[in-house]
């Protein structure tokens, strides 16, 4: 099929949750069908991040608008009664080139990736199309007022509204929209019935090829626990504060030789002063996170708040990871009972699963093969391609199969890259 690929940021490298999502469900594509890729983003793509775009792709244009004159967009929109998402991500040379595209022949189907490029998705000439909400953006507004003071409480409840008006309208002017996870289906049940009578689950997949060999065979023997995330992103950095003020002091008492490694870009303030324990790394930004995954015998995800699904820990699971999560956490994963993991609330008992799975090597890699079993039973990329054709395959027409999917993926993806969500 020919199919056109919205994103709202360059998809590679998928060092984001967003981006891994994307990037793997361009590597999904690719495999089966012919791929056009479109997108904005603040930056150009580095010459070997285009390439690996390129070679998945028939053609790839990327829009650049700095964050400033997206913000002033989007500001323009919500003077204008829209929503700043729509104004932020409009894009008029987006929007021409896909009219363009699809001019003499129409698309097989349009894939649309959020909220914000569903009005664009709309523009082309499409057969067939599909609308990726991942996670329900108005209710993550509304979870942002209720944490913001004011003036920002009020411009995010308006937002918050005014983006549930946007799904309400363009949901049902696809054919079919995808979320992350049942609860996100939910989210939309709640926000707009209509919406979510199209919505199916399709989970953020992980590559597992990228997770194998020696590197991360075996959980280390020494008590190393460690979290992984953009460290800007504020759930991430609530998380990480909750976790040093009322989890690590626990830790450290019961075992003094802990160490615990924060992984992950642009950290703010507040996160970087838990470097001034000598037993904790705060590392920022890093190319590959492998190293540090595999020096952890357990991952921690302490996030707060009804939000998505946390990729992070879904590429913890998959790298082996014994994990301990908190129940918001734990809900964003289809999970089997008992839980590949220990779900955690309070401090006391966050801190307790932690030392035991350091301390006891038997239960953390029973919990550790767990993960790994659930990650490749439910949420492997290489079941993709077939996932993904499921939804976006109208009635009666059948998939040509192209290529490989993995000799695409392993041309396409160098071995030494591992995404940071």
């Amino acid at each position: 099929m020919r199919i056109l690929f919205l994103t709202p940021r360059f998809p590679y490298p998928p060092d984001r949750g967003d981006t891994l999502r994307s990037w793997n469900m361009l590597r999904a594509l690719a495999g089966r069908h012919e791929v056009w890729l479109a997108c904005v983003d603040r930056d150009a793509p580095g010459p070997e991040h285009e390439k690996a775009a390129r070679e998945l792709s028939r053609e790839v244009a990327v829009f650049t608008r700095s964050s400033s004159a997206a913000l002033l967009r989007g500001a323009a929109g919500a003077v204008r009664g829209q929503s700043v998402t729509e104004g932020y991500f409009n894009d008029e040379r987006l929007a021409a080139t896909v009219v363009a595209w699809s001019r003499t022949r129409p698309f097989d189907v349009v894939l649309a990736y959020s909220s914000g490029l569903a009005e664009v998705g709309l523009r082309a000439r499409a057969r067939h199309r599909v609308l990726d909400l991942c996670d329900v953006d108005s209710f993550k507004w509304s979870l942002y007022a209720r944490r913001a003071l004011p003036p920002l409480r009020w411009l995010y409840r308006l937002e918050a509204r005014r983006v549930a008006a946007l799904e309400a309208r363009l949901c049902p002017q696809y054919d079919r929209c995808l979320v992350v996870n049942e609860r996100e289906r939910r989210k939309l049940r709640r926000r707009s019935p209509a919406a979510a009578a199209a919505a199916r689950v399709l989970p953020t997949l992980v590559d597992l090829r990228e997770l194998r060999g020696e590197l991360l065979a075996t959980l280390p023997d020494e008590p190393v626990l460690g979290m992984v995330g953009s460290m800007f992103y504020p759930p991430n950095v609530r998380a990480a504060n909750w976790f040093g003020a009322h989890v690590w002091p626990r830790i450290r008492a019961a075992i003094p030789a802990a160490r615990w490694l924060i992984v992950g870009a642009r950290p703010a303030a507040s996160v970087r002063r838990w470097a001034r324990d000598p037993q904790v790394v705060v590392t920022g930004h890093v190319d590959d996170v492998r190293p540090y995954l595999a020096a952890m015998r357990v991952f921690v995800n302490p996030v707060q708040g009804d939000i998505g699904v946390q990729s992070k820990l879904l590429v913890a699971m998959g790298a082996g990871r014994a994990c301990v999560v908190s129940p918001a956490a734990a809900a964003g994963i289809e999970h089997d009972d008992p839980p590949p993991f220990v779900i955690a609330g309070c401090p006391e008992a966050f801190a307790e699963a932690v030392v035991r799975l350091l301390r006891d090597g038997a239960a953390a890699r029973a919990l550790a093969a767990r993960a790994r079993a659930q990650i490749e039973r439910d949420y492997d990329l290489e079941s993709a391609a077939t996932r993904l054709d499921a939804w976006l395959v109208p009635a009666g027409r059948r998939a040509v199969q192209r290529r490989d999917v993995e000799a695409v993926a392993v041309a396409s993806a160098p071995a030494e890259f591992i995404p940071v969500p």
